[in-house]
């Protein structure tokens, strides 16, 4: 492929002539003066048209020969051409037996025994392959290839130089190597491209065509070559072929034998044809410039407008602290305000643009709701509003609220297109909304308990009363010497029902609050003590207890015999839990501090004031139960088991709570329960106290 130029490097071709003529011409001050009447030998190779080759006839032809020639007449040297194959060629020059070489590429390795003159053309090189071969697209598809190259050419050097992977098929013509590629001998050919395209043409060669992959350092500028120690002949061939630019003469080969060119001057003949379509392009590109203008103009004014609309728009958006997102969903890129990741401790930098940077961020239980929402909006729904946790910086989840509209749809498939919205922090709302429901929770919690303990106090009482009156008619009736044994059988089992419903009514008179405490000073470990014969009784065989009580507990105020009765119920059902296996039932005692933010998870739900309490602890490795059994352990009449009445726990829970306590209780289903019973210590108990402030909270066991 050529690749000389005409306007804008004829002046620059005229001085590198000049001077390359001019330095010549000082080389050869001091040198002895060339023979004119020395027939100068030139070589020519075969099969590179249009360059060199030979005529059926065995003639000398192509542009390089022309050239010389054309040198030769300006100059008055007698040349005398010899037509060989490449690989003879070169041998023979470095022999001496030849002294210019027509048409050759000037590499480093060259210039150690040869010297050049001025370029006489410029064309492209690259690669043939037969297109039944696989296609190469990168030179990683060249690796174990068979190149035909002919030796020591540009194409074999520039091979060496850039260290492929091939092996070469060494031809000693570029017609032996087209063939070789035609038959199959070898796989691809470096060459230039002008003179194996005109060869391919020649051959009627339709299987082999140029490959995909561009070499652009691979070119070939042709000169002709002469032996080092010729510097007249050099400079008499570069001012030969100085004096055929100048008149013309090069041109003229060049395009007689390679092609047109536009490398001469521009004459007004080249432009006359085009003078009249030259004009009317001028004038409408005048035409064209004024519209453009006018066009500019009106453009520069809407975006002043849009400029100062969104000036407006952003100072909406910060007095309101909300941020704006903007998602183009062809494309999948997300804008977003700065205040959007401000919110969030974020730069915009950090946050990215692609929607999965928003999606990461979501809370991992909110991001299904999400992508719900996302569907909704492609079933033609154009309003969407979600709140959701996302991840600060610092990582905190906060509250957001995301408003988004969808603003531009596919006319076909009304797919969405862009989606525009705002977010919002709601974190301190939504603080707020669950510290309300909390309260409201402890408020509905206890007006229950409540509502319960004045309705179990109630009936317990007016029962009592009736149990009384039934019982002490019993004992009258069976004081009557006339009663027969059998009626009295009868009247025992009477007294006996009497007196365990009296003890119903003294459970349910226990969980409302109202039976009549005998409160003193006690110690909980002693009581634990003179308990455990009682407590041995009431477990089943299989299981144990185990003791861990705390040395110099604080006393507490309370009813010995109602705290006993808490005792004994917790074992008791510790002891149930384990069912028909076997296990121990620890009994731990320990002092405690309650801090400021109170004890979570207790009930009352009202919780428990800061200060000292003794902690009893019961548990049991039996069965656990389920959060749904969990909450509902303590109401009246529920129970889990088939033997309960459901008022043991109860009991337990409203002996506590007239003592101002808390109970706290922790279960895993199959993993056994733990319950905590937290009783305020006597103000002025004698026992040590641990010294140091109260911690703003307390961490128990679960």
């Amino acid at each position: 492929m050529v690749t000389l130029t005409r306007f804008g490097v004829a002046s620059r071709l005229l001085l590198l002539f000049a001077v390359g003529s001019t330095l010549a011409l000082v080389r050869l001050a001091g040198q002895p003066a060339q023979s004119p009447e020395r027939v100068l030998v030139a070589g020519v190779e075969t099969h590179a048209l249009p360059f060199t080759g030979a005529d059926p006839k065995g003639q000398p032809v192509g542009f390089s020969v022309e050239m010389l020639q054309a040198v030769a007449r300006d100059q008055g040297l007698k040349i005398k051409f010899v037509v060989l194959p490449w690989s003879e060629l070169l041998a023979e020059f470095r022999a001496g037996r030849i002294d210019i070489i027509c048409n050759i590429v000037d590499t480093p390795e060259r210039q150690k025994f040869m010297g050049f003159s001025v370029t006489t053309a410029h064309f492209q090189g690259g690669l043939f392959v037969r297109k039944d071969q696989p296609p190469i697209s990168t030179l990683a598809d060249l690796t174990g290839r068979r190149i035909a190259v002919l030796k020591d050419s540009r194409a074999h050097q520039y091979i060496q130089q850039h260290g492929w992977n091939v092996q070469l098929d060494f031809v000693p013509t570029l017609q032996e190597a087209l063939d070789a590629v035609h038959n199959g001998r070898s796989d691809l050919l470096l060459a230039n491209h002008l003179v194996t395209n005109d060869l391919i043409k020649r051959r009627g060669y339709r299987d082999i065509v140029a490959s995909e992959i561009r070499l652009k350092d691979f070119d070939y500028r042709g000169h002709f070559g002469v032996q080092l120690d010729q510097r007249e002949l050099l400079a008499r061939l570069d001012a030969g072929l100085l004096n055929l630019h100048l008149n013309g003469t090069s041109d003229h080969l060049h395009e007689k034998r390679i092609g047109p060119i536009q490398d001469r001057s521009l004459r007004f003949a080249d432009l006359r044809p085009y003078l009249l379509p030259l004009a009317t392009l001028v004038l409408v590109l005048s035409l064209a410039f004024v519209w453009q203008r006018r066009i500019v103009r009106q453009i520069s004014r809407q975006i002043g407008a849009l400029r100062q609309s969104e000036k407006r728009l952003s100072l909406v958006f910060e007095g309101s602290q909300d941020g704006f997102w903007d998602w183009d969903v062809r494309l999948d890129k997300v804008q977003r305000s700065p205040r959007w990741a401000g919110m969030l401790g974020y730069t915009l930098e950090e946050i990215g643009t692609t929607r999965i940077d928003f999606v990461d961020l979501i809370h991992p239980d909110d991001r299904e709701k999400v992508r719900i929402a996302v569907r909704e909006l492609w079933k033609n729904r154009e309003h969407s509003a979600l709140e959701f946790r996302m991840r600060a910086k610092s990582g905190e989840w906060k509250w957001i609220l995301d408003r988004g509209k969808v603003v531009a749809r596919d006319p076909i498939t009304r797919e969405p297109l862009r989606v525009a919205g705002t977010h919002s922090d709601i974190t301190a709302r939504k603080h707020d909304e669950e510290e309300s429901a909390r309260l409201q929770g402890k408020l509905l919690e206890t007006e229950k308990l409540e509502s319960l303990g004045v309705l179990a106090g109630g009936i317990a009482h007016d029962f009592n009363n009736l149990l009384t009156v039934i019982l002490g008619n019993t004992s009258l009736a069976r004081l009557d010497p006339a009663i027969t044994p059998e009626n009295s059988n009868r009247l025992e089992k009477i007294a006996a029902a009497t007196k365990r419903a009296a003890h119903l009514c003294r459970q349910l008179l226990a969980y409302a609050g109202k039976e009549n405490f005998t409160i003193v000073r006690l110690d909980l470990n002693q009581l634990i003590r003179e308990t455990t014969s009682l407590l041995h009784l009431s477990i089943s065989r299989q299981a144990h207890l185990e003791f861990s009580l705390a040395d110099s507990l604080p006393e507490i105020d309370a009813d010995p015999s109602q705290i006993r009765q808490v005792i004994v119920n917790l074992v008791l059902n510790a002891s149930e839990a384990l069912g028909d296996g076997s296990g121990a039932i620890r009994i731990v005692s320990r002092s405690v501090l309650i801090g400021h933010l109170g004890l979570p998870g207790c009930l009352p739900s009202g919780g428990l004031p800061p200060g000292e309490f003794v902690c009893l602890e019961i548990c049991d490795p039996g069965c656990g139960m389920s959060p749904a059994v969990l909450e509902r352990i303590f109401d009246p009449f529920y129970s889990s088991k088939f033997t309960g009445r459901g008022l043991g726990l109860p009991a337990v829970l409203g002996i506590v709570r007239s003592h101002h306590g808390a109970i706290k209780v922790s279960s895993r289903l199959g993993m056994g329960s733990t319950f905590q019973v937290f009783l305020p210590a006597a103000k002025d108990s004698p026992a040590n106290r641990s010294a140091g402030p109260i911690p703003p909270t307390l961490k128990l066991a679960e």
